[in-house]
C-alpha cells in the first residue's frame, strides 16, 4: 500500500505546481488501476491542514470541506477511519483544532 506524505497530499488538493500535481495524479491512477488504496497517516493529515491554513489561508470551513472530500475519495484510507470521522465531526461543530 502506498502512503502519501504531506507534500503529495498538498499537491493533490491544491494543484498549484502542475509538474508535481501530475506526478501525484499518476501515482493515484496507478494505485486505482492496481486496485490498491493509498494511506494517509494521521500526522500527514494534521500537517496538511496546518499547511493549508498557514500557507494557503484556508478557513476552518475550507478545512472541513477538504477533510470531507478526502474521506469521500475511495482511493484513500486512514490509520483509523472511525477516529478520523469522529475528529472531523468534532472539528466541524466545535472550537478545538482538528489535531486536538
Amino acid at each position: 500500500m502506498l502512503a502519501f506524505d504531506t507534500n503529495y497530499l498538498i499537491r493533490h488538493r491544491v494543484q498549484d505546481h502542475p509538474k508535481h500535481a501530475k506526478i501525484v495524479k499518476e501515482a493515484i491512477d496507478t494505485e486505482i488501476e492496481a486496485g490498491n488504496s493509498i494511506l494517509i497517516p494521521d500526522i500527514v493529515l494534521f500537517e496538511s491542514l496546518w499547511v493549508l491554513r498557514g500557507n494557503y489561508g484556508a478557513s476552518r470551513s475550507d478545512l472541513v470541506r477538504t477533510l470531507r472530500s478526502l474521506e469521500a475519495e475511495p482511493i484513500f484510507t486512514f490509520e483509523n477511519s472511525t477516529r478520523i470521522k469522529h475528529a472531523i465531526d468534532a472539528f466541524e461543530s466545535g472550537k478545538a483544532d482538528f489535531a486536538d
